[in-house]
């Protein structure tokens, strides 16, 4: 009888043990509620990232339609908001091989050299020159 009493004494004590005043739930509560409210904010910051993110993408398409250049470029140009955009696509408007910055460019590709073609002046041609051909 003796070790059901203990038993039942050590249950009690550990009942005893587990009973928390309003205060420390409150408490644990407050701790978890504001560990979900930190996750919460921290999901909602990197969508709203990604979305500015598409949104920026999407008007550098728009700017480079606009300017007449290849929308490809907006997967290579570093830009994080509409100055830093327009920045990067005055730089490459302004490149050599581009038209004059007043024009709008357009981009025509690679064209294949014809044959016998060559660079240099017109009607030019280094090697008839060389076995003085005209």
């Amino acid at each position: 009888m003796m070790e059901n009493q203990n038993t039942t004494g050590t249950a009690t004590e550990s009942q005893q043990e587990k009973t928390f005043t309003q205060e420390q739930v409150n408490a644990i509560v407050g701790k978890r509620l504001a560990e979900a409210k930190a996750s919460n904010e921290a999901a909602l910051s990197k969508r709203e990232e990604e979305l500015k993110q598409r949104e920026m993408q999407i008007r550098a398409k728009e700017i480079l339609s606009e300017r007449g250049l290849p929308k490809d470029l907006a997967n290579v140009l570093k830009y994080s908001d509409e100055e830093s955009l327009t920045a990067a696509i005055d730089v490459i408007e302004h490149t050599k091989g581009f038209k004059d910055p007043g024009e709008k460019c357009t981009f025509e590709g690679f064209r294949p050299i014809e044959k016998g073609a060559f660079h240099y002046e017109e009607n030019h041609d280094p090697i008839r020159d060389a076995m003085g051909l005209k």
